[in-house]
C-alpha cells in the first residue's frame, strides 16, 4: 500500500467486508497494489457511461451509488460506507460504467487500477475468480435494495432502507457504529417516499429511540427494535 502513514489500520478496514472472504494470498497481493485517493464532497470516482476502470474500497467517509432510470433520471440507490468495495461491474464485462459513485462527504478510498487487477489475477492462483466474487457479493446488496422498494407501506419501506444503510457498516467492527451522512431528501429518494413522509416517519422513529437524527446525518440507536418493527408489519 502506498502513500499512507497508518497502513495496518487502513487495511483492517479494507478486510472487514468482501475481502475477508478471500484467501490470504489474494488479500496480500491486493495490499501491495492499492493506493490511497482523497475525494472532496460531491466528487465522483466516475460517471455513468465512462469507460472501464479499477475497483475501490471506502476507507473513510461514504459514496452514494447512482443509477440511471428512463423514468426518473439519475437516482440514488444506496450509500457505501467504510469497508465496502465497489466498481467491479465493467471489469468482468468490458463495458461502460452503468453506475456512478459520488462522495457524500470528504472521503478516502483505496484504488486498484485495471493493470493492477490484471497483475494480481495472473499472480494469484484462481485470482480471476476471486475478483469475480465481488460481483456476487454486491449482487446480494442489489437484491436487498430491490426488495426494499417492493415493500408497500412507506414507514416499513423506510425502516428497511435505514437498516440496510446503517447495519451494513463493516468499518464499525473497528470503531463501533457510526452515523450515516445522508439528508432526508436523499433518504426519501432511496425509499421512494415524499420528503414530507420521510420527515414524519424519521421523527417518529427518533421519538421511539430507534434512530438518532443530526444535521445531514442519521445514526442507529436500537437496531433490534427497528428490525422488529420492519418485520412485524410485513
Amino acid at each position: 500500500m502506498k502513500d499512507e502513514t497508518r497502513p495496518d489500520r487502513i487495511w483492517r478496514i479494507a478486510e472487514c467486508g468482501w475481502l475477508a472472504t478471500r484467501t490470504p494470498e489474494f488479500r496480500q497481493a491486493l495490499r501491495e497494489e492499492v493506493h490511497m485517493q482523497r475525494f472532496d464532497e460531491g466528487e465522483y470516482t466516475h460517471h455513468i457511461g465512462d469507460g472501464p476502470g479499477g475497483i475501490y474500497c471506502v476507507i473513510e467517509g461514504s459514496f452514494g451509488v447512482y443509477a440511471s432510470s428512463d423514468g426518473a433520471g439519475v437516482i440514488l440507490g444506496h450509500i457505501f460506507r467504510p469497508g465496502a468495495w465497489f466498481g467491479q461491474g465493467p471489469m468482468t464485462a468490458d463495458m461502460p460504467r452503468y453506475l456512478a459513485f459520488k462522495a457524500m462527504e470528504p472521503s478516502r478510498i483505496l484504488t486498484l487500477s485495471l493493470p493492477a487487477i490484471d497483475r494480481v489475477a495472473r499472480r494469484v492462483p484462481d485470482g480471476q475468480r476471486q475478483f469475480m466474487s465481488l460481483s456476487e457479493y454486491n449482487q446480494l446488496l442489489m437484491t436487498r435494495t430491490i426488495s426494499d422498494l417492493l415493500i408497500r407501506k412507506a414507514d416499513l419501506r423506510l425502516a428497511s432502507v435505514l437498516l440496510r444503510l446503517l447495519e451494513i457498516d463493516t468499518g464499525s467492527e473497528l470503531d463501533g457504529p457510526t452515523p450515516c451522512t445522508v439528508t432526508q431528501a436523499e433518504l426519501s429518494e432511496m425509499a421512494n417516499v415524499s420528503r414530507h413522509t420521510a420527515n414524519a416517519v424519521l421523527k417518529r422513529f427518533a421519538n421511539e429511540g430507534w434512530v438518532q437524527l443530526g444535521y445531514g446525518r442519521i445514526g442507529l440507536r436500537d437496531a433490534a427494535a427497528l428490525r422488529s418493527f420492519a418485520l412485524a408489519g410485513q
